[in-house]
Order: C-alpha cells, then sequence, then structure tokens
C-alpha cells in the first residue's frame, strides 16, 4: 500500500513537471488558486492595474509595430477604466484604498524594459503582459470564486471577462 501510494506520489509529481515545462500558466494559476485576503487583493490589484498603464505609455513611445501599438492603447484604456470601477468598489465596501501607484516588483520589470528598444523591446514588452495577464487572471479567479468581501467579488467577477480578453489578445501576440 504505502508502495502504491509513493508511485502515485512521484506520478503526480512528474506529471506536474511536464505540464510546467509545457505552459507554466496553468501552474501560476494554480498556485493562485487559494483563498486571497482582500487587503492582498486589493495591493496587487493596485499595483497591477497601474503596471498595465505605466508600461503601455512606455510602449506607445518605444515600439514600431502597429499591433503592439493597439493592444498598449487597448491597455491603457481599459485599465484606466478599471481602476475607476476599482475606486468605486472600494467606497462602496467601505474599505480603505491601497497605496496608489507602481510596485516595486513591477517597477523593475519597467526599469529593465527601458532599457530595450526595437524589437528586443516589443517581445519584452509581450512577455511581462503575458505573465502579468496570466497571473492577474489566475488572481481574479481566486477572489472571484472565495473572496471574503462581496462587493469587490463582485468587482473581480465584473472585471475577468475583459482580463481573459487581453490574456487572449497578448497570447495571439506572443505567438506571432
Amino acid at each position: 500500500m504505502t508502495r502504491q501510494l509513493i508511485s502515485l506520489i512521484a506520478a503526480a509529481g512528474l506529471a506536474s513537471t511536464a505540464a510546467y515545462a509545457a505552459d507554466p500558466a496553468p501552474n501560476i494559476a494554480a498556485s493562485t488558486a487559494m483563498a486571497v485576503g482582500t487587503d492582498t487583493f486589493l495591493t496587487q490589484v493596485a499595483g497591477g492595474n497601474q503596471f498595465e498603464i505605466d508600461s503601455s505609455g512606455l510602449a506607445l513611445t518605444e515600439t514600431k509595430s502597429e499591433a503592439v501599438r493597439m493592444f498598449a492603447t487597448q491597455m491603457i484604456a481599459d485599465h484606466s477604466a478599471a481602476a475607476i470601477k476599482f475606486k468605486k468598489a472600494i467606497t462602496e465596501a467601505n474599505l480603505k484604498a491601497p497605496p496608489e501607484g507602481t510596485d516595486a516588483k513591477h517597477l523593475a520589470i519597467i526599469a529593465d524594459l527601458r532599457k530595450m528598444d526595437g524589437a528586443a523591446f516589443d517581445k519584452a514588452y509581450i512577455d511581462a503582459q503575458y505573465k502579468a495577464h496570466v497571473e492577474t487572471v489566475a488572481l481574479f479567479e481566486a477572489y472571484a470564486g472565495q473572496g471574503d468581501n462581496s462587493r469587490i467579488r463582485q468587482f473581480a467577477q465584473e472585471l475577468l471577462p475583459t482580463l481573459r480578453s487581453h490574456l487572449d489578445h497578448v497570447k495571439k501576440l506572443k505567438a506571432s
């Protein structure tokens, strides 16, 4: 019985390793799917949303690609609108707003992007957007399903279709 259990655990570990090697997105989503506290969710949303706006603003000044320019323009418009909805949800939930501005993790990514230009910039920007949207969709799915504040959970549920659309769009850019 013990050998069967060990074999099963080992097989599960190998399967998850193979899945991660094929596409890290499901594993990031799975690791984020645990319950997320409201304060953590709010802080991550604020920093991530501002990153989308700031990095996309940089993309508008750096890219020569029309496809990247269109995506960056959409990110600025959609995430600016999300920021307004976010602030409204926080107010309606009677919660303390998280610090505004881009967090340290995302500032480092923007600093790296500033060192690039041309095709290298476009690739790094698209890669950063892909990773950010994988993480953000996972975060929103976790909170939308298990969040402890009903108004913020509603906000997460409302924004998920847009975030999933962004992820689909950036996947296409990454593949091209």
